[in-house]
């Protein structure tokens, strides 16, 4: 999604006591109630925020309660832009704060979205960094140390990260990981890198980029050499 197209936090209305004189279903979201006090449009709300705290017309709306509806509306808002974040694909509990942050919603809405849908699995960091590392470690061919750091720039919290790679990697050997993508590699510097000196060096810069260590890049140079 696009920056532009980013929804943004609803502005607070004006907070006055009043009567309100009309509750009438929105043209374009029937699911949305425009709110009138005095007459004059105040508010557009969800119809799970007016079953959260019912009113009626003619009845005095007095200050403390529109703003229990405007804070009802904004976790509301947060909660959809939070679930249409992750329509695309799973995201960790920080990647999601900081887009509620993006589209201007206070850090309290954000706690609250936050823990409800912990609470529901929708967010999981400890199932997010075992399924990222599980796809990229044998999918991609990236090694540990790239890993770590993604899923530090993810903002996973580094006690999860250190638990989750010392379990997959209890799992899975990177050396037969990183096997593979240095035969590859090697046999097209064969091919192009006549300096030999050069081609050794290349291999080895190759396997630290993917996140391979020192170690097990000079192995796989002995190997191959």
């Amino acid at each position: 999604m696009s920056r532009a197209r980013i929804s943004k936090a609803p502005e607070p209305p004006v907070f006055r006591e009043g009567v309100v004189t009309r509750l009438e279903p929105q043209t374009r979201d029937p699911d949305r109630v425009s709110i009138f006090i005095d007459g004059v449009f105040w508010m557009g709300v969800h119809r799970d925020v007016l079953r959260e705290h019912p009113m009626e017309e003619g009845q005095v709306l007095p200050v403390a309660l529109q703003q229990a509806l405007f804070q009802a509306e904004l976790v509301r808002k947060a909660q959809s832009v939070a679930l249409r974040y992750l329509e695309h694909r799973p995201r960790t509990v920080q990647e999601v704060r900081r887009r509620l942050e993006r589209a201007g919603f206070p850090p309290t809405v954000i706690d609250q979205v936050v823990a409800r849908l912990e609470a529901l699995g929708y967010l999981d960091d400890r199932a997010y960094a075992r399924a990222y590392v599980q796809g990229r470690l044998a999918g991609r061919g990236y090694g540990p140390r790239r890993l770590q750091a993604e899923l530090r720039r993810r903002g996973v919290p580094p006690d999860v990260v250190e638990a989750t790679m010392a379990s997959v990697l209890a799992e899975t050997d990177p050396l037969e990981i990183a096997r593979p993508l240095a035969r590859r590699r090697w046999q097209l510097l064969c091919q192009n890198e006549p300096d030999r000196r050069k081609r050794r060096q290349k291999l080895i810069a190759f396997l630290q980029r993917r996140g391979f260590s020192s170690e097990i890049a000079y192995r796989l140079l002995r190997e191959l050499d």
